[in-house]
């Protein structure tokens, strides 16, 4: 992965005057993405746009250089990302394009020229890139399928900027920072902003599975590939043709992504995805596999036991950072920084110091099992809706809410009584047919953290309904799905792609210039799982059935079937406490919380107050109330008053005019 900067221009403007009146502007934009770029940082001023790129050299290491121009056309093209299909693309494009290296950065290129945008439809891959056409003049932009690279936004003066983090548009003086309130208040009950939003006002995310066309002082978008679950199930698929093409489809997945100059490694989690993904990995490459893992001191949170079993059981080069609730309250502000994001968990933060490990081990990339419990239902919220619209149907049953305690036993939930289990599971019973109702429990639990606002800053946002605003994002065609369809596609636009693979994942990777890839989010793949039948994914409420199915001959027995452990990290003892960091105390003393204006002063005090004495377990509301209000108050203390860019890097960027 790499980053990508730019901005369009002036027509007509001399080389060196685009020089004196942009040069600066885009070599402080380049040189801010320099971690998710070290290699090398290279922009060139175009007569109408200006573009900027922070290269990961992963292939061609030699001759994948950008931007890259076509000398025939003089289309320009700054990419960030894998296409993995690009040897076979490649093929089919020599006859016709004089190939000049063998980087997938020149396949995206050469498709362009010869197809055009609709190239996107050919690509397997994660990829955010950037095309000036200056036969048209126009400024293209495209996100992958699901959005696994960030790319960010905003209108100004001259026409368009764009980045990979939002933090470049700011480097160049686009937009004074600002933190969004409307999208604050989404993040604090669904965790992150509904698309196109952003943390900060006047800067938009572009969609996943969307391209973008400016011109003519407009912006044009569009989707070239949604998730549709609409399809009608293959009835007729044997579970044996079912594991075997699930097999085939994964291998190549996999295979795919193993294509690099480079060494590829794998995160290795001791679950089944993780585990899987490293047992193909390790065959595919002959046995040469490294894989990484986070640990915990506290072994509530501990999987070390299962990362080492599978370890041993595969012959991997294994290696692990141990996490301590004071290290995370401590990596918070760098986190913070690089997500450019409010957090509701603290689960960035170890991943954070394991894409340190990695990095330090001189390794630039890393399997991720990531996608796989949306695409197969492995998440314990598709049982749950299951027994929900199981219980919806006799609402005043006393026993068929029971049946929720076999799903969440590591929660102090589940200890509760009969009335406070139906009570917390029972919201938004009587409309189970809403599109979002799978995801009514967990909204109204995050939603809590609401009444932490200060009373002018929900006055501010009053208007505002999260989940009304996420819903109406939502196609049309959706609610026509069946129940877990709808609940998937929430997951994998809101949880996945607003938080797994942007704070937990592109962003922790990047810090330390280190390249994720999902093999479970092939597009071929989610494509095949929408099509089984839905007993093959959650059998009554075992999930991921035909995946474990498949899974057996890979994976030790014991990871096989083991109960599905979420990944979580400490919250509360982080931030609170004797361990508490500097940073925290400071940020949360009343006099900062009232400084700010968002949250209630009086009730942050308290809530601390309780947190600290440590007299029971936290509950997740509260965890996530703390978690937010931190991580809040660094986002301002952060990017409010933004520091400069090191003036060494903004030198070191090679700028040219063409």
């Amino acid at each position: 992965m790499c980053g990508i900067v730019g901005f369009t221009t002036r027509p007509g403007c001399p080389a060196r005057e685009r020089e004196a009146r942009y040069g600066a502007r885009l070599r402080s934009m380049t040189a801010s993405l320099r971690h998710r770029g070290p290699d090398a940082q290279r922009a060139v001023l175009l007569d109408g746009a200006a573009l900027g790129h922070a290269r990961l050299a992963i292939v061609d290491l030699a001759g994948g250089a950008q931007p890259m121009i076509d000398p025939r056309s003089g289309v320009t093209l700054i990419f960030n990302g894998e296409i993995f299909n690009y040897v076979e693309l490649r093929a089919e494009l020599a006859p016709g394009y004089a190939f000049r290296t063998t980087s997938d950065t020149e396949v995206v290129l050469a498709s362009y020229v010869s197809k055009g945008i609709d190239c996107v439809n050919d690509f397997i891959g994660q990829f955010a890139f950037a095309i000036f056409d200056p036969r048209t003049r126009a400024l293209w932009l495209a996100r992958d399928r699901v959005g696994i690279l960030p790319l960010h936004y905003t209108m100004t003066s001259e026409g368009l900027a764009f980045a990979s983090e939002a933090k470049a548009i700011f480097a160049g003086g686009w937009r004074e920072p600002a933190i969004d309130a409307v999208a604050l208040k989404q993040t604090l009950q669904l965790w992150s902003p509904v698309v196109p939003r952003t943390m900060f006002e006047g800067i938009s995310q572009l969609a996943p599975g969307s391209i973008a066309r400016f011109a003519d002082g407009r912006l044009e978008t569009r989707r070239y590939w949604d998730l549709d679950l609409g399809v009608e199930p293959r009835a007729d698929l044997s579970e044996d043709e079912a594991e075997a093409e699930l097999g085939e489809l994964l291998e190549s997945a996999v295979r795919l992504r193993l294509r690099a100059d480079v060494p590829v490694a794998a995160y290795l989690s001791g679950g089944l995805d993780s585990s899987l993904l490293s047992a193909i990995a390790q065959s595919q490459l002959g046995g040469t596999l490294s894989t990484y893992s986070v640990a915990f001191a506290d072994r509530s949170f501990d999987e070390r036991g299962y990362q080492q079993e599978v370890a041993r059981a595969l012959a991997t080069d294994h290696r692990s950072v141990q996490i301590t609730s004071r290290a995370i309250g401590e990596l918070l502000p760098d986190v913070v920084f690089h997500a450019e994001q409010v957090l509701v968990r603290s689960a960035p933060a170890p991943l954070y110091a394991l894409s340190g490990l990695v990095n330090e081990h001189r390794t630039k990339v890393v399997l991720t099992g990531e996608g796989s419990d949306e695409i197969f239902w492995g998440y314990d919220l598709f049982g749950e809706a299951r027994v929900r619209q199981f219980w919806s149907r006799q609402p005043k049953s006393a026993r068929r809410p029971t049946l929720l305690r076999r799903l969440y036993p590591y929660l102090p939930l589940s200890e509760q009584g009969d009335e406070l289990l139906a009570q917390f599971f029972g919201v938004g019973l009587d409309r189970p047919d809403d599109p979002h109702f799978s995801h009514l429990p967990r909204w109204a639990a995050s939603g809590r953290t609401l009444r932490f606002l200060s009373p002018d800053f929900a006055e501010r946002t009053a208007a505002e309904d999260p989940a009304a605003s996420l819903i109406a994002s939502v196609p049309s065609r959706v609610r026509g799905w069946r129940p877990l369809a709808r609940a998937q596609y929430l997951e994998m636009t809101t949880l996945l792609t607003g938080n797994l693979l942007s704070a937990q994942g592109d962003r922790m990777l990047m810090a330390h210039s280190v390249e994720g890839r999902f093999p479970f989010l092939d597009h071929r793949l989610i494509e095949f799982a929408a099509t089984l039948p839905e007993g093959l994914k959650l059998r009554g409420l075992k999930e991921k059935w035909i995946l474990k199915r498949y899974a057996a001959r890979w994976v030790p027995e014991r990871v096989l079937r083991r109960r599905k452990f979420p990944y979580r990290a400490p919250i509360a003892s982080a931030l609170t406490g004797r361990q508490a960091p500097r940073w925290a105390n400071a940020l949360m003393s009343r006099d900062a919380i009232r400084e700010r204006g968002i949250f209630d002063d009086d009730k942050i005090a308290r809530l601390v107050a309780k947190l600290s004495a440590q007299s029971s377990s936290p509950s997740e509301t509260d965890s996530q109330a703390i978690m937010a209000v931190a991580t809040t108050q660094l986002l301002a203390e952060q990017f409010l008053a933004p520091a400069a860019v090191a003036q060494a890097d903004i030198d070191a960027v090679d700028l040219a005019a063409a």
